[in-house]
């Protein structure tokens, strides 16, 4: 529908909304009265994008076929005849009609951005680039800045990532103020893990264009991803200098100086949004988090319950006040909230892992397996899944049971080394100890750090010498 939407705000922007609204009421009252009245080819085109512009492809249809009768020889209305078939998702009826309109047309730049729309549908991504290109030839400045970014995005269908960064870095040198293009650059050097080299952009665009909120955001976002936390902010503060409101700045903003644990600046800052904008169910989750991230669990609940209040199908809220629940060894508490999430998002295996790890805790062993089980069914290779299962039977002292679990976990995720720490705890407590000491001997010389988990589950097992010898005598 990108080249319909395209039309109609061309025609809407050329003709005045009083003068459509006058013409849509003529037409209307013409068919109400059954009448038969003139109308230009102009004034059926403006009427079909009107239709089309709200949806309405039925009477869109009606004016084209009542026009049809009276103009069959415009190539103007058979181009709308064939858009709205592609509209309706009739590719293959609207294609042969539109190569044909090329006959009469062939420098036609609508047909061919029509022609790019479909094939861009129908994921014949080379065709549409062919198709965006000609078009391009004879468009207009604002126009030649749409098709570029629209073969950018088909380059980006087609993964080649490169070449779609050329267009979007040309596209910036006609028309800096295209934000859509700074977006889709900073998504692509993204997808090519390639971010040094978008901050190197973004700097020497920001050098040229030093008031884009959009670049400033964007480089802060490049800085944010490789983990520089302090040139985030500093970027994020830039754009905000610019646009006190721009909320989305303050946003990653936020969320950097959370990735520092700096909970403090974060609570303040998504504070500052509360100032700027209506309260969203994000910010107020965000709050109670770092509240709970600060130990204040009150002030994290209050928040986490006003998110529920403005939407009761938030499932982080319930993630929040499951934590919460957990934290304060309300073991029911937890599993409660962690259900109500998991009623609400089904496919999230995060959120079922919590549960899982809650029902354990609450000695619920079975409906804690049923949700492991659940994960694997759609992830096969979910390690913490297979870790939890085994967990959950070590906890009961099911080893011989756990070590068959382990067999069949360690073909799915051989390299996996928890899982390994684990079998050699079930081969331990099922009596061959020779064995599990020999593999804990292999096991603390290629992965020593890894054995802080394990022993921190069953610290028992250092009261044995032999084991602790091991563990003292093999640390790096």
């Amino acid at each position: 529908m990108l080249v319909l939407v395209r039309m109609v705000e061309e025609e809407n922007h050329m003709n005045s909304e009083s003068e459509i609204d006058d013409l849509v009421k003529r037409y209307e009252l013409m068919v109400d009265n059954g009448e038969n009245r003139y109308f230009d080819v102009e004034e059926f085109e403006m009427l079909i994008g009107h239709y089309l512009s709200f949806g309405e492809i039925e009477n869109a249809q009606r004016v084209l076929h009542y026009a049809s009768n009276l103009f069959p020889e415009s190539i103007n209305l058979q181009l709308r005849e064939a858009q709205i078939l592609a509209g309706l998702g009739k590719h293959i009826k609207a294609i042969p009609r539109l190569q044909n309109l090329l006959a009469f047309e062939p420098q036609n730049e609508e047909i061919h951005l029509t022609l790019a729309s479909i094939y861009s549908k129908m994921e014949e991504h080379t065709k549409a680039i062919d198709h965006f290109k000609r078009a391009f030839i004879n468009s207009d400045p604002e126009l030649k800045s749409e098709i570029r970014l629209d073969i950018a995005l088909e380059y980006e269908n087609l993964g080649d990532w490169k070449k779609a960064i050329s267009v979007l870095e040309e596209a910036l040198t006609h028309d800096v103020s295209n934000e859509a293009a700074l977006f889709e650059l900073a998504f692509c050097y993204d997808k090519m893990n390639n971010l040094k080299s978008a901050i190197v952009f973004f700097n020497q665009f920001l050098n040229e264009n030093p008031y884009s909120t959009t670049g400033w955001y964007n480089l802060g976002n490049a800085y944010h991803r490789i983990g520089s936390i302090k040139q985030a902010i500093d970027a994020y503060d830039f754009a905000i200098a610019i646009d006190d409101k721009y909320v989305q700045a303050y946003q990653q903003k936020a969320e950097a100086y959370g990735c520092n644990d700096n909970f403090s600046d974060a609570l303040a800052t998504y504070q500052e949004i509360l100032q700027i904008a209506d309260a969203t169910p994000h910010t107020l989750c965000s709050i109670g988090e770092c509240y709970e991230r600060l130990d204040n669990y009150l002030e994290a609940e209050v928040y986490y319950k006003k998110c529920l209040i403005l939407n009761e199908g938030y499932p982080d809220a319930y993630i929040g006040l499951g934590v919460l629940g957990d934290l304060q060894s309300d073991n029911a508490l937890a599993v409660t909230c962690f259900e109500q999430a998991v009623l609400l998002t089904p496919d999230n295996s995060d959120y079922r892992l919590l549960l899982a790890t809650a029902l354990m805790k609450l000695a619920k062993p079975q409906e804690a397996d049923s949700q492991f089980i659940e994960i694997l069914e759609r992830e096969p290779k979910n390690i913490e899944a297979w870790e939890g299962r085994v967990d959950n039977l070590q906890r009961l002292n099911a080893h011989e049971a756990a070590l068959e679990l382990l067999e069949e976990g360690l073909k799915t995720a051989p390299e996996t080394t928890h899982l390994r720490y684990q079998k050699f705890v079930s081969i331990f407590y099922i009596g061959e100890e020779a064995k599990a000491i020999d593999l804990l001997e292999t096991l603390l010389i290629n992965n020593y750090d890894s054995a802080r988990r394990i022993f921190k589950s069953f610290p028992d097992l250092l009261n044995d010498n032999r084991i602790a010898d091991r563990y003292n005598r093999l640390k790096p």
